[in-house]
């Protein structure tokens, strides 16, 4: 059987669903605790047919990484650029369609000043919001936290180092992709053909849980 590596996810404006990317197509899934962890409600679709405004942009083609901020908005990143997005439910006869881009596409250092000269602008494999305006950015076996209001880098890790419960899992050297969880302090991450859920305050897995079997 052939394993697709996800490429990014974040979560979607409903209870329980995420957007879950691979290369150029997309699907909304149901994670919600004790549901068919494959049960997809939407997909898969072509990322510019439920996301028109990324067409021609360097989006069109895969998502590397993504976290959602608040107001159904999300930051979305693919090789060293990234941009600001809003989505949320189609409002029938509303004059604006609701997934738009707020912040045009620009390199990573640019929108985040902070990261320049880390290894993070060249490309962020995932990214998990915390608290506030705070989020985890996974790069290889590195992870930093950073404030993406105040624009500052708080913290920069090892993952074995941040998360020893990682440590000796596929997740001590790298995740692929991430999305945090409607329950506090949750997260859902992955890498290769495997997930797991984590709490992001304590670095606690349960898993990791073969993605395909």
């Amino acid at each position: 059987m052939t394993l697709t590596r996800i490429g990014s996810a974040f979560r979607s404006f409903k209870h329980n669903e995420c957007y879950v990317f691979v290369d150029d197509k997309y699907v909304v899934l149901n994670y919600a605790p004790g549901a068919k962890k494959h049960e997809i409600l939407k997909g898969p679709l072509h990322i510019v047919a439920g996301f028109a405004m990324l067409a021609r942009t360097p989006f069109e083609h895969g998502i590397d990484c993504a976290f959602e901020t608040q107001h159904n908005e999300a930051f979305i990143f693919s090789g060293n650029h990234c941009a600001l997005i809003t989505y949320g439910p189609i409002v029938p006869h509303h004059q604006h369609h609701p997934a738009r881009i707020l912040s045009c596409p620009k390199k990573i250092a640019t929108m985040f000043t902070c990261l320049h000269g880390t290894v993070f602008e060249h490309g962020i494999d995932a990214a998990i919001r915390t608290l506030d305006k705070r989020v985890l950015l996974f790069k290889g076996n590195a992870y930093a936290l950073m404030d993406y209001h105040s624009n500052r880098v708080l913290a920069n890790h090892y993952i074995r180092t941040g998360f020893k419960t990682l440590v000796g899992t596929v997740f001590e050297n790298g995740i692929d992709a991430a999305f945090k969880s409607d329950k506090k302090d949750e997260a859902y991450i992955f890498k290769n053909q495997y997930y797991a859920c984590i709490n992001i305050d304590q670095g606690h897995p349960i898993g990791p849980i073969l993605l395909a079997y």
